[in-house]
């Protein structure tokens, strides 16, 4: 999804604000955001298409808290963590909901 579609569709006034999930990975700086339209998650993009790509969490919340987002889900994604606590191979990723 374009970041200008997300500021059209805020702005519409439907009502509903998207869930949106900053995506990390380990080993990796950058952070990413996608949200979940029509039950799929599409990745934030400008209008040259290329994928929005934010340095800290400070810039994430620069963008979103001003279109009416108070709220997302850190989706820390780590491939190194192969095991569980109880012995299971866990999903490697855990999510946190964050205040913007």
């Amino acid at each position: 999804m374009k970041l200008s579609q997300l500021k059209h569709w805020l702005k519409s006034g439907h009502g509903t604000v998207p869930k949106c999930i900053i995506t990390s990975y380990a080993s990796c700086s950058d952070y990413l955001i996608e949200v979940e339209y029509k039950h799929h998650l599409e990745p934030l993009k400008d209008d040259l298409d290329e994928m929005l790509r934010f340095q800290s969490i400070e810039q994430i919340k620069e963008l979103l808290r001003p279109l009416g987002i108070t709220s997302v889900v850190l989706r820390v994604t780590d491939p190194y963590d192969e095991f569980s606590a109880d012995g299971q191979v866990s999903q490697c990723r855990e999510d946190m909901l964050i205040s913007l």
